[in-house]
């Protein structure tokens, strides 16, 4: 079970990395969001996914519940905070524009 906990940190860790370095090389706000999207929705549920699977690392299930309602968390607002930024920048080209 620890081959997968750590196959998913690492696959988790690897998407986040992928996206942060094309956050830094995308000029566009708009294409940026796309790279934010990815790791929220898919980094961050892998490595989630990957710690609440670790064995031996948990005195409790409890402990595990509240590992992976932080993830649901981070999963449910990461693309609705998305929206929001895109929709305020929007807002804001179209003022300045």
């Amino acid at each position: 079970m620890n081959l997968v906990a750590y196959a998913l940190i690492w696959a988790g860790t690897a998407v986040v990395a992928v996206a942060a370095l094309r956050l830094v090389w995308t000029p566009k706000l708009f294409a940026r969001l796309h790279f934010v999207g990815l790791a929220t929705s898919l980094g961050a549920p892998l490595f989630i996914a990957g710690v609440a699977l670790r064995t031996g690392v948990w005195s409790s299930a409890h402990d595990v519940l509240k590992v992976v309602v932080i993830g649901a968390l981070v999963f449910c607002t990461g693309p609705a905070a998305i929206i929001a930024t895109a929709r305020a920048a929007q807002r804001v080209d179209e003022r300045d524009g």
